[in-house]
């Protein structure tokens, strides 16, 4: 039996991650345990029987912290100690840092998941250079990243210059029958609707988004988005909010909170576009959820997103820029032959790359061969 430690905080994506690979590997040969925060315990994580994994708790802070992050190193090694797992699998930026300073002192085989580096969050050159730099010094540490998209294999190459012997691939992958659930949401909303998923922020760029829709409205005055995922930790809500009332954009936009995911998904099956205005991603669910769910996508040509979409395919990429988007966007909801050529291929690129039943066997593999 592998026994694994997740330390993550498992919200908004990396609460996907860690509840699919839970759920999707075998537990007659991997068990899996995860340290998070005490607030953030909030999804059930189960394994492919349906028995909820081990929780244990440690409080990670977004920013450093130091008094808080000694204290956070201090429990995970304490629980490290205490559980002896095989694997060490950090997921995402301020775990990998504690999770591999604990893998390093204890001896204890350790993989990092970045999920999209933390350096690409920073808008000023200062801080980015601080974080690349960090991600450079840990990179030194005998650790393997497991990186969830070419793009961030490549991120890890040649930005932070990781050996290729230390990077290895697995692509983020989803179920193959997603569970919907209707949601109270639907009935208030359009028959026609396009929609994003991801809370407003500096990643997000929801402020693109915001544009792209008052560009579109100007040829299309029934043009609905609806942004799901919003109010969970989400900095830029308030000007968002601040920008569709000045724009008069109320009856276009819809911002809904953050749902169970079945609920979130069932408002984007019915959806005819998938929209992201994203600075970067690792490789997003979002995406993934949407092609599974047959829906064209328009994105901005950044990491992750460009893994996903082929352009004139299954959607298209564009450029930061809100009049390209309503472009590309419009085009698709005025041609009913694209959107369905598109629809089909959506669910074949899915089906192709990113079906984790398919998929789970070659993380099973790195698993066992990392301990060997």
């Amino acid at each position: 039996m592998v026994k694994i430690l997740h330390i993550a905080r498992p919200i908004a994506g990396i609460g996907v991650y860690v509840s699919l690979l839970s759920k999707y590997l075998d537990s007659s040969k991997f068990s899996n345990t995860i340290i998070c925060n005490t607030n953030e315990d909030i999804i059930d994580i189960v394994n492919d029987n349906g028995v909820k994994i081990d929780h244990f708790h440690c409080e990670l802070k977004r920013e450093i912290r130091f008094i808080y992050d000694i204290k956070c190193l201090i429990g995970i090694f304490k629980i490290v100690k205490k559980l002896k797992p095989d694997i060490i699998h950090c997921h995402s930026s301020k775990s990998g840092i504690l999770g591999r300073i604990i893998g390093f002192i204890t001896n204890t085989k350790t993989l990092y998941t970045p999920n999209a580096y933390s350096y690409l969050s920073a808008d000023a050159k200062s801080k980015r250079f601080l974080l690349k730099s960090i991600e450079r010094f840990f990179g030194l540490l005998p650790v393997k990243t497991l990186a969830c998209s070419t793009s961030e294999l490549n991120r890890a190459i040649v930005d932070l210059s990781i050996k290729k012997d230390n990077v290895t691939l697995w692509n983020n992958s989803i179920e193959n029958e997603i569970i919907t659930k209707n949601s109270e949401y639907l009935s208030k909303l359009p028959k026609d609707f396009i929609c994003s998923i991801g809370r407003p922020s500096y990643q997000k760029h929801t402020e693109l988004l915001i544009k792209a829709v008052l560009k579109i409205k100007e040829t299309q005055k029934n043009i609905h988005l609806v942004i799901l995922g919003v109010g969970f930790y989400s900095p830029t809500l308030n000007k968002i909010k601040k920008s569709i009332l000045s724009n008069n954009l109320s009856e276009n936009i819809t911002l809904v909170p953050w749902l169970e995911r079945s609920e979130g998904l069932g408002i984007l099956d019915k959806s005819l576009i998938f929209v992201s205005s994203s600075r970067y991603e690792g490789l997003p669910y979002a995406v993934l959820e949407a092609l599974s769910l047959s829906k064209p996508c328009v994105l901005t040509n950044v990491d992750g997103n460009k893994d996903l979409v082929k352009n004139n395919y299954n959607g298209f990429l564009v450029d930061e820029n809100a009049d390209e988007l309503a472009q590309k966007i419009d085009k698709i909801l005025s041609d009913t032959v694209l959107r369905k050529d598109m629809e089909k291929n959506a669910r074949k690129e899915f089906e192709s790359f990113y079906d984790i039943k398919k998929n789970i066997k070659t993380l099973e593999k790195i698993y066992l061969s990392f301990i060997k």
